[in-house]
């Protein structure tokens, strides 16, 4: 029997848990949430295509925006290839925690967005992928 599909609530806790925390600084649960978002954002992007998965990505930030304010202060600098531009000056401004929690709100209300539209399960699918050891994608991460 198939398990059920995780929510978009699981899905972004187990994404953000495999990246981790890998140093001390102050700003890096700020910097594990944005790695967890772009390598989220890459693979979902390759899927559902550039246009179509950019115009949902702004759609969640809306979404999120009113209770996590300071994400107006981020930028993604392009459909194709994320990057969530002054995280770390946002993060030395409002504290990393409270950014982290602002991308994790983020991923989570995107994750929601695509499992509404293609599946839970597909969504888990797609960006729980591991890449290889030694590609580009795995180099992305680091």
């Amino acid at each position: 029997m198939a398990s059920a599909a995780p929510s978009a609530r699981e899905l972004t806790s187990r994404l953000i848990a495999r990246v981790g925390t890998r140093s001390a600084l102050p700003d890096s649960p700020a910097i594990a949430a944005q790695l967890t978002f772009q390598r989220a954002y890459r693979e979902l992007v390759r899927s559902l295509g550039p246009t179509g998965f950019h115009a949902i990505v702004g759609r969640a930030l809306v979404l999120v925006q009113t209770e996590h304010p300071l994400l107006k202060e981020i930028r993604i600098d392009g459909p194709e290839a994320p990057t969530l531009d002054r995280v770390t000056a946002i993060a030395h401004a409002y504290g990393a925690s409270a950014v982290a929690a602002g991308i994790e709100a983020w991923l989570e209300a995107v994750l929601d967005l695509v499992g509404q539209l293609i599946g839970f399960d597909v969504v888990a699918q797609l960006v729980e992928q591991r890449p290889l050891t030694g590609t580009r994608d795995d180099e992305d991460d680091r």
